[in-house]
């Protein structure tokens, strides 16, 4: 068995309602022969310029759930 770390950049319709938003995910992959037998979400960043400004928006990281999903 293999393990691996991967990252992709997905653009997510933010279940907060604060548009489309680029988020980085990292997944940890559990693999055998090329195959995946478990990936699980290790880390979310979300690049939404509204939470890096002070007074911006709040976020409760609804895409986080979104992408857990995606687990297998």
């Amino acid at each position: 068995m293999e393990q691996t770390r991967e990252r992709e950049w997905k653009t997510l319709l933010c279940p907060g309602g604060k548009g489309r938003n680029l988020v980085m995910c990292e997944w940890d992959i559990v693999s055998e022969k090329g195959r995946i037998l478990k990936r699980s979400l290790k880390q979310i960043d979300c690049h939404n310029p509204q939470l890096t400004q002070f007074g911006g928006a709040d976020c409760n990281w609804g895409c986080e759930g979104v992408m857990v999903k995606r687990e297998s």
